[in-house]
């Protein structure tokens, strides 16, 4: 991943936003637009700071976009570790990382146990609330939620079939049934908790 510091220390003033994050097969595939004064320098240097494995996708006056592939730093993994993903874009500027989480507060013990057994040296710059569990959903799981309530799948008798809903939304039924499994588990477990939790504090 790229050396932040370094990145800050020769472009200052530059703004680093990661708009997308998915597994590949050399570890993580990322997709940068990075804002510059120096944008074709900043291409230049690119390879001391990112993995071989680099696209750039756009140039312009300001901007940089870029797709690289490489290994992520330890901090990555957090996300996985409490089943919960920072908001994008997340944006680095003057040697940072700067990363928001929208989560129940139940699970915040949990980052910053992640983060420690990870290694990861962080500070907390604030915490607010106003939580809606919806915040914590995909926007695939929201679209797919809300046409299934629109369709009256959600209704007594059902207004509409799995198989139905997957016609409409033109994806496979399996596929259906795996977004509205893992949303509903997001939403059940936000309203009545996890019992879990509590048996892995007690032990």
């Amino acid at each position: 991943m790229p050396d932040m510091v370094a990145i800050a220390d020769e472009f200052p003033n530059t703004v680093v936003r990661f708009l997308s994050n998915y597994p590949s097969e050399e570890g993580v595939t990322s997709v940068l637009e990075i804002q510059t004064d120096h944008p074709e320098q900043f291409t230049e240097k690119t390879t001391d700071w990112f993995s071989n494995a680099t696209t750039v996708l756009h140039r312009d006056d300001e901007t940089v976009v870029m797709m690289l592939e490489g290994q992520p730093p330890n901090g990555y993994f957090v996300s996985e570790d409490i089943e919960y993903h920072p908001t994008t874009p997340v944006v680095a500027r003057d040697g940072y990382l700067f990363i928001e989480f929208v989560m129940p507060e139940s699970k915040m013990a949990a980052m910053w146990e992640a983060l420690d057994e990870r290694n990861v040296t962080y500070e907390v710059l604030s915490i607010t609330e106003g939580y809606d569990v919806l915040d914590a959903l995909t926007a695939r799981q929201r679209e797919i939620l809300t046409v299934a309530i629109k369709w009256g799948y959600y209704d007594s008798p059902r207004g509409c079939s799995l198989t139905e809903l997957a016609e409409e939304l033109g994806v496979n039924k399996s596929v259906i049934s795996g977004v509205l499994h893992r949303a509903e588990g997001k939403i059940i477990k936000d309203a009545i908790g996890d019992p879990r939790d509590h048996r892995a504090e007690n032990n």
